[in-house]
């Protein structure tokens, strides 16, 4: 009897689970047409692609554009997938005797993990600034706002560096920073291409002056077409 009188509550749950899946497909067509990330075609995101050098080179250089991504949303959720999807790979590939297994660099760092508030990407671009070295992972936060990235990215910073700043709160910032550590940044709103204030660990602030990339450098930025026509590996 006990079984009878359970059937009519375990069919009930059965059209539930139908009604439940037939929604949850429908509310994936609609992001598969709407949503980039989950419409068209191309290979799965693999680091071990991004960072593996081709036959007989010596490193790879890959460059994602979100160019392609109409929203912050999107391509913050984009980041977020692909920091996991690095920090999981790492962990299976650690550099081991190398001194380097790879380098991330995320520019506008300062958009993917604030100083206030939370983003889709924030808790893993934390958990890589605070656990990607011990894997021989190097990173490379840029930002022109050293006040809006999120402070705990700035403390597992073991090397900073200081270029031109024009903004009195940027500025003023770059100032504490530097007579923390007991040193003075008096003229970095001079400073010019190629010039910086460095600090490491156990050093000071100094003054250093790099050499400019020699890698190819376009008098202006792609336009989107260009970015967009690239991406699909068609001439331009």
């Amino acid at each position: 009897m006990e079984l009878l009188n359970d059937l009519p509550e375990e069919a009930a749950a059965f059209g539930r689970a139908r009604e439940l899946a037939a929604d949850m497909a429908w509310t994936l067509q609609a992001a598969m047409i709407n949503d980039p990330l989950f419409g068209g075609a191309g290979v799965p995101l693999d680091p071990g692609v991004l960072l593996t050098p081709a036959p007989g080179r010596t490193a790879r250089i890959s460059v994602i554009s979100l160019i392609g991504l109409p929203g912050d949303e999107q391509r913050r959720s984009f980041v977020n997938q692909l920091q996991m999807a690095l920090f999981a790979w790492i962990k299976r590939n650690p550099a081991g005797d190398r001194p380097l297994g790879g380098l991330f660099v995320m520019d506008e760092a300062q958009n993917f993990a604030p100083s206030t508030g939370a983003t889709a990407c924030t808790e893993s671009t934390l958990a890589l600034a605070s656990q990607a070295r011990k894997y021989g992972l190097g990173l490379i936060f840029a930002t022109q706002a050293p006040k809006g990235i999120h402070n705990r990215i700035v403390g597992n910073a073991a090397t900073q560096f200081y270029g031109f700043l024009n903004s009195p709160t940027q500025i003023a910032a770059a100032r504490e920073v530097a007579q923390a550590k007991g040193s003075a940044v008096l003229d970095i709103s001079r400073l010019r291409a190629g010039q910086f204030y460095a600090v490491s660990e156990g050093l000071p602030f100094r003054r250093i002056v790099t050499p400019m990339c020699l890698s190819h450098h376009p008098s202006s930025a792609l336009t989107e077409e260009e970015v967009l026509v690239r991406a699909q590996g068609q001439e331009y």
